[in-house]
């Protein structure tokens, strides 16, 4: 039995998991305010003098699929289709799925509005001075902040991904294209897509969920959506760095690909072989190795504080790295999930320096 200072220690526990994820989303954010510009000036050598029109064909196509795709009357046609085919089919899951589509894409849509004036952001394509311009209220073209589309899109996106769990895979991919395509077209700087897919999987949490269960929706939303929103940061921080330079990133750099190949033979072992490790190392820990790994790998100091601020947030939490885990371990699973973090290491090492900063 707890006595009384472990038990009220034992209910801190969520409060402080919370707190690292919260300080790991705060500053995830502000690094990538550093890449703000540089990204908009990239993507402005993509485009003719017309800054919404692509030189490359295919991405110019996918790029006006995603604008059309997360446009408002394209997700309230989603939200008709289920409520017709629940009615017409006699299926309540289609009906709820519907209502909840159409509610989540009205508070996102509405919270949205809100926000883009009270910000008051100038849009990427209107960024002369080289820096973000803010003006609250200035109507048209002041209205960067945050992606309507990424924020309605994803709102909408975990909806159905929740009724629909066995199509998650497709689900969420196609609201991450249409987020992406906001940034091609010039029409929003990286911090507001992030800051509106962040919204929009919190907003969609807590319809999906009962309204008395929001804290925990809540909570729950935010654990899921900061290690994506972390490895995206390693990628970009990867990508954005010419060289490394001083010998703390190198040395950062070395050994997060050391501790990354290293966690990753051991979370195999522990899959297919774990009578040959110690029990203390369980495979929780050497995914979160494996992570930390990763984001040293990009050779920055804040990288790495993120990703450590994340896993004791689910460590604090008692959250497993993820259902997949449970499964049953075979050879050609552990091989793909082995060469895929070789792959991300190399890939991360190949593109270093790939986007201008300068």
């Amino acid at each position: 039995m707890l006595t009384g200072p472990e038990h009220g220690a034992r209910r801190l526990l969520p409060y402080l998991s919370l707190a690292c994820i919260i300080a790991a989303l705060l500053i995830t954010f502000i690094r990538f305010m550093e890449f703000d510009a540089p990204l908009t000036r990239f993507v402005r050598s993509l485009n003719d003098f017309h800054i919404d029109h692509l030189h490359n064909p295919w991405l110019a196509g996918l790029s006006d699929i995603g604008n059309r795709a997360g446009k408002g009357e394209s997700l309230l046609a989603v939200n008709v289709v289920l409520l017709a085919a629940g009615y017409a089919l006699g299926r309540p899951g289609l009906k709820r799925a519907g209502w909840e589509t159409l509610i989540a894409h009205l508070v996102a849509g509405g919270i949205n509005t809100v926000m883009k004036h009270l910000v008051g952001r100038a849009r990427p394509k209107f960024m002369h001075s080289g820096n973000s311009e803010f003006s609250p209220f200035g109507g048209s073209g002041w209205d960067s902040f945050p992606s309507g589309h990424a924020m309605a899109t994803f709102a909408v996106a975990i909806v159905l991904a929740v009724r629909f769990p066995k199509y998650r895979w497709l689900i969420i991919p196609i609201a991450v294209g249409i987020s992406i395509s906001r940034l091609f077209r010039a029409s929003h700087f990286l911090t507001d897509i992030v800051v509106g897919v962040v919204l929009g999987v919190l907003i969609g949490a807590i319809v999906a969920h009962p309204l008395k269960d929001w804290r925990s929706s809540l909570a729950s939303a935010l654990m899921s959506v900061t290690p994506p929103v972390a490895g995206l940061l390693a990628v970009i921080s990867t990508i954005g760095q010419t060289s490394l330079e001083t010998r703390t990133a190198a040395i950062l750099s070395q050994g997060g690909v050391l501790l990354a190949v290293t966690s990753m033979s051991a979370y195999v072992l522990s899959r297919l072989r774990p009578t040959l490790l110690p029990p203390s190392l369980t495979k929780t820990g050497a995914v979160g190795f494996m992570a930390l790994g990763v984001a040293l790998c990009s050779g920055s100091v804040w990288v790495g504080l993120v990703i450590v601020l994340v896993c004791l947030g689910h460590w604090l939490r008692g959250d497993e790295p993820a259902r997949a885990l449970e499964t049953a371990p075979t050879w050609p699973s552990e091989a793909a999930f082995g060469l895929g973090v070789l792959l991300t290491l190399l890939t991360m090492m190949e593109l270093r320096g790939a986007l201008p900063m300068g």
